[in-house]
């Protein structure tokens, strides 16, 4: 039998191609209910929402020229800790490294679910990368680079060849504290399997994505970090939200500027956390205080990034859909087809760059060959 072709929206050719670093795209499908293979606008029908409401599916990334992004494998602990206040809670969250792993499992396999049915394309190597590139103007596939968010799922630092031949080629070792290092909320340095897990991680060229890592843990793995391999995919400037001192809004949940040098003098790229409650301390979604916009608080957080370590170390990491959605994004940004609406944030010789070439280079620097 003939498998069904998705229907894909077509890119805008004369539009810059858009790489989004990060996107809980399983974890919004499994913790949703959410059939990410219909449109935005189909689904927002069906579940009528107040808030949270759907942002991103996989047919209406076209719409929005994204022709990349890192979905993650994010499994959600038991306590919420920092976010209780920032997402909405789900029932199920992990109490041990099983459990970890099993949600994480579980979304590996959607993933997987999705290519076979043609609606994205993993990629796992730089010949998938160019290859990629070459079809997507012509079906616009998007394409997939899978990332773990928070490592308790990895077992032990030895079981990382595993998720690597699954096609992991990112691992953030924290969301919260784990097992591994400390995170947001939780001031600890790595651990021993900690170091173990980025020595594991480093001998095939895995990317050590510092988005939740605690500063202490942030400090003792540069060293332990391959060149060029340390990036923060969804990451804002900690200066820029500091003035509401809120207690859900921990202040090593962003990076300091001496973190932000530091991955941008060693080739990495910080990707913009779109939550509007990352670009204005000020913001609640009880409050609403302020107005956030691209022109205003994106604007502003991408130019003083660039500032202290170049427009060539900037991208997008928008973390929309996990556990946010619409009313908690800025306000130019209705669904997935106005990403294009965040160039207007930034100076027309850096636009390229800065909407998806940035994160390619770094792909393209890190994948393996073969």
């Amino acid at each position: 039998m003939t498998r069904p072709v998705p229907d894909f929206a077509a890119p805008d050719p004369a539009a810059p191609l858009i790489v989004d670093a990060h996107l809980d795209l399983a974890w919004s499908s499994l913790a949703n209910g959410r059939d990410l293979a219909r449109p935005v606008a189909e689904i927002r029908r069906a579940e009528r929402r107040t808030r949270d409401n759907v942002m991103l599916t996989l047919p209406d990334l076209a719409r929005g020229n994204i022709a990349l992004v890192f979905g993650t494998l994010y499994a959600q602990p038991a306590s919420l800790s920092f976010a209780q206040d920032l997402v909405s809670a789900h029932p199920g969250g992990y109490t041990t490294p099983a459990e970890a792993r099993a949600q994480a499992t579980a979304q590996l396999e959607q993933y997987l679910r999705w290519e076979d049915g043609g609606h994205l394309r993993l990629i796992r190597h730089l010949q998938d990368l160019d290859d990629h590139l070459r079809r997507w103007p012509q079906d616009a596939v998007p394409g997939v680079v899978l990332t773990i968010e928070g490592a308790d799922p990895i077992l032990a630092p030895d079981e990382f060849d595993w998720w690597w031949r699954q096609g992991v080629r990112s691992v953030g070792l924290a969301w919260t504290g784990t097992r591994y290092a400390g995170g947001t909320g939780d001031p600890r340095g790595l651990t021993l399997p900690g170091r173990e897990l980025l020595a594991a991680m480093r001998e095939p060229g895995a990317l050590h994505d510092a988005s939740h890592l605690a500063e202490e843990a942030f400090w003792e793995a540069l060293d332990l970090t391959a060149p060029g391999a340390l990036i923060a995919s969804h990451s804002n400037a900690r200066a820029l939200l500091t003035s509401a001192g809120r207690a859900d809004l921990p202040p090593d949940r962003h990076l300091s500027d001496d973190m932000i040098r530091a991955i941008g003098s060693r080739g990495g790229v910080i990707g913009l956390n779109l939550m509007n409650s990352f670009l204005d301390a000020d913001w609640t979604l009880q409050g609403r205080a302020v107005p956030v916009r691209v022109r205003d608080q994106v604007a502003r957080h991408w130019a003083y990034v660039s500032e202290l370590v170049g427009w060539h170390s900037v991208g997008i990491g928008s973390d929309l859909d996990a556990g946010a959605g619409r009313e908690e994004s800025p306000e130019e940004l209705d669904d997935a087809a106005d990403w294009p609406r965040l160039a207007g944030a930034v100076p027309e010789e850096h636009r390229e760059a800065v909407l998806g070439g940035n994160w390619l280079r770094v792909l393209r620097a890190n994948l393996p060959r073969t």
